[in-house]
């Protein structure tokens, strides 16, 4: 407990333990704090994942075709002679007939790229905690001049 005598000159206020106390001249009393450091670390906080799937879906393609269709058509003539006579088999033409076909491949071909990529996006993030600081205490008793403090 502080003496009547004794004053306080500069500085918070706090009893002084005898324990810790040095009677010494021309020394220094080094003041401490605590100062905040951030210290960063990468953590994976997710993973994304692109990949494909199939699925199927009809697709009606127009195609336009063509045929040939055999017509016969027939007309009366006016009757004049001919040299060649009638024969026992008979005569026989023959058409060819044409008709164009439909067939369907498969082809993969590619539609649409994807690209997946990365972007480093910075922000600031405020972090905050308690610190600690030494503060001169300065008290005396009796006549003492500290600092032209009486």
């Amino acid at each position: 407990m502080a003496s009547a005598n004794e004053r306080h000159l500069i500085g918070q206020h706090g009893e002084h333990d005898a324990v810790s106390a040095r009677e010494e001249s021309d020394t220094t009393l080094e003041l401490r704090e605590e100062e905040l450091t951030a210290r960063k670390s990468t953590i994976e906080t997710g993973r994304v994942s692109v990949g494909t799937e199939i699925v199927e879906e009809q697709r009606t393609l127009q195609v336009p075709v063509t045929r040939e269709e055999v017509t016969v058509e027939r007309h009366a003539v006016d009757r004049r002679p001919t040299a060649e006579p009638i024969s026992a088999g008979g005569e026989v033409l023959s058409v060819p007939v044409h008709e164009e076909r439909v067939s369907v491949t498969k082809q993969p071909v590619v539609y649409e790229e994807v690209n997946l990529g990365k972007r480093a996006v910075q922000e600031n993030q405020r972090v905050s905690d308690t610190v600690r600081k030494e503060v001169v205490d300065v008290d005396a008793s009796g006549e003492v001049d500290v600092n032209g403090r009486r």
